[in-house]
């Protein structure tokens, strides 16, 4: 993993994607990008049709000015926390709408890493915007969603919930590709069936050898279970893990999961980055 993109809008829900993406810069010497995007397209849609007035263009401008050094201050500010933890950086400043500017970007680097409630678009500090779920849907990269949390330097290991669909392939091969399984202490591998122990078992064991493939040691975990999000999401509080390995689709309760009401208020008191891809 050479390269990781960081999301910043300026928000304390960014900064938990700040600190792990400086811990793993560290740990892969890698160069760290910190990206802010000014949301124009946002401030220009409220202008009214016909003919712009004056009071409209200034107060236009003010907006954009305001923006712009919201966006600049964040920058600044990882600037100097990358400066202090002496690793290499790179600033990005962009604009236009969040999301697209955001995929566009990710596409030179090897993984992106966002809070758990993003405030990229204009006028979303007090209620979160839907970047992040926009980004999670297109994205060509993996994407880390970062909760709030207090550290993971105590943790050990990692939950890979692998459902057999084609997207928990995908993502556990993105997630060999970067490097993490050799950072990351022992892997579980969390497969659930609604009925069936043996059937589960089954799922977990094409994700476990193709793991062995690469000299990479698992742990089987089958459980049964009507809410395969809950036992993976238990185990992994159990285990005191650092990450959650996951497809960004898969079974619909499990989509259903990521992209519910109750997405951000499961990451926070897990208090556990999920990696996703799709």
């Amino acid at each position: 993993m050479r390269t990781i993109l960081v999301g910043l809008d300026g928000s304390d829900d960014c900064l938990p994607a700040v600190d792990l993406g400086i811990r793993w810069a560290k740990r892969f010497d890698s160069l760290l990008i910190g990206i802010g995007v000014v949301d124009e397209p946002s401030i220009r849609g409220f202008q009214p049709e016909g003919h712009v007035s004056p009071t409209y263009q200034v107060a236009y401008e003010q907006l954009l000015k305001e923006t712009r050094h919201k966006v600049e201050r964040a920058l600044e500010q990882f600037a100097i926390r990358c400066s202090n933890e002496r690793i290499s950086f790179k600033l990005l400043e962009d604009e236009g709408q969040p999301c697209e500017r955001i995929l566009t970007e990710l596409q030179r680097y090897d993984l992106l890493i966002l809070g758990c409630r993003t405030h990229f678009r204009h006028a979303s500090d007090q209620h979160p915007c839907q970047t992040l779920e926009h980004v999670l849907r297109a994205a060509s990269r993996p994407v880390v969603v970062a909760p709030q949390i207090s550290s993971i330097e105590s943790r050990e290991g990692i939950v890979v919930a692998y459902d057999g669909s084609v997207q928990s392939a995908r993502a556990l091969q993105a997630f060999l590709s970067t490097g993490l399984a050799a950072d990351g202490g022992p892997i579980h591998i969390v497969s659930v069936h609604p009925d069936s122990l043996v059937e589960a078992a089954r799922i977990a064991d094409r994700a476990s050898e193709f793991l062995r493939f690469h000299d990479i040691d698992a742990t089987r975990v089958p459980l049964v279970g009507s809410s395969a999000s809950q036992k993976f999401l238990t185990h992994a509080i159990e285990n005191n893990v650092k990450l959650i390995v996951m497809g960004a689709y898969g079974q619909a309760r499990v989509k259903e999961f990521f992209f519910g009401s109750a997405t951000c208020t499961a990451l926070e008191q897990t208090s556990i980055p999920l990696f996703l891809f799709h």
